[in-house]
């Protein structure tokens, strides 16, 4: 996890890997939830990340749905 501190409060970042192991599903189902284009990633160099914001509003977004990839 990355932490960058931003007027005076933190933004967690995680990376595939993080993200796999919290959604428990594997590392390739969480490349492709990252790139996909509904999932608010963001893309530094090679490496996706999702801020830990971004993905909690992303669950209650998809809260009692499907989300297909």
């Amino acid at each position: 996890m990355i932490e960058i501190k931003a007027h005076d409060s933190d933004i967690r970042m995680l990376t595939a890997k993080e993200l796999s192991s919290d959604l428990r599903i594997g590392r390739d189902k969480a490349y492709a939830l990252m790139k996909s284009r509904g999932f608010p990633s963001i893309c530094i160099g090679k490496r996706y990340y999702v801020t830990e914001a971004a993905l909690s509003e992303w669950l209650k977004n998809y809260e009692y749905k499907e989300y297909n990839l």
